[in-house]
């Protein structure tokens, strides 16, 4: 193949990976928004932010 083909075939590869929708299951979209606020330390922890979040 030529470079200008492989290139051309990259770039409508990308394109396409780039335009398709990604669906998401109902389990994980329903836990995305939580509505919880929290921190992460360098320890790894994650505690919850009490009064809201800003």
């Amino acid at each position: 193949m030529k470079f200008t083909a492989v290139v051309a075939a990259l770039l409508s590869m990308a394109a396409i990976g780039f335009a398709a929708p990604t669906p998401v299951a109902e389990d994980v979209a329903a836990r995305q928004n939580h509505g919880m606020c929290v921190k992460g330390s360098p320890g790894g922890q994650v505690t919850q932010i009490e009064g809201g979040c800003s």
